[in-house]
């Protein structure tokens, strides 16, 4: 026996074998839950981050759009609309001429659609946003307004 200790004591490396295996598991385990609990955390919040883009990216269009319409203040409404239209991602839904210190008013909606690679793979969304902007000869604009829109 004293030329084999392993046998005197039960095979000890079958043990030690046997608790690695476990740790390992354990481990592994540990890790496989932990993915599945962060991957959709983390594809939530990249969405998220995505649909904010969007939404700026709306406001940004309609900024746009405002600068086209104070740029010709004293041009009919049929003219304003097509300034209005030229910019992409714009559809103007309602246009109101009044008397000429009113001004002309139009409504539009910006559509904007984003897409993005990500880990998780493409990302998609749709922001829309309605607008109302009253554009008249006069030498002071009138804030653009962000609207309900009607759907």
């Amino acid at each position: 026996m004293t030329e084999n200790p392993r046998v005197r004591y039960g095979g000890g490396t079958s043990v030690r074998r046997r608790r690695g295996l476990l740790a390992g598991v354990a481990v592994g385990v540990l890790v496989v839950v932990g993915v599945l609990a962060g991957v959709p955390a983390l594809r939530d919040r990249s969405q998220h981050r995505l649909e904010r883009q969007a939404d700026r990216e709306v406001t940004a269009t309609a900024q746009k759009a405002r600068g086209a319409l104070l740029a010709s203040p004293a041009a009919p409404a049929a003219a304003l609309r097509d300034v209005a239209e030229d910019v992409d991602g714009v559809d103007v839904l309602t246009v109101e001429a009044g008397p000429p210190p009113v001004g002309v008013r139009l409504v539009f909606r910006v559509r904007v659609a984003k897409t993005a690679a990500s880990v998780f793979g493409w990302q998609r969304t749709t922001a829309v946003g309605c607008f109302a902007q009253v554009v008249r000869p006069a030498a002071t604009p009138i804030v653009l307004e962000r609207v309900s829109c009607a759907d």
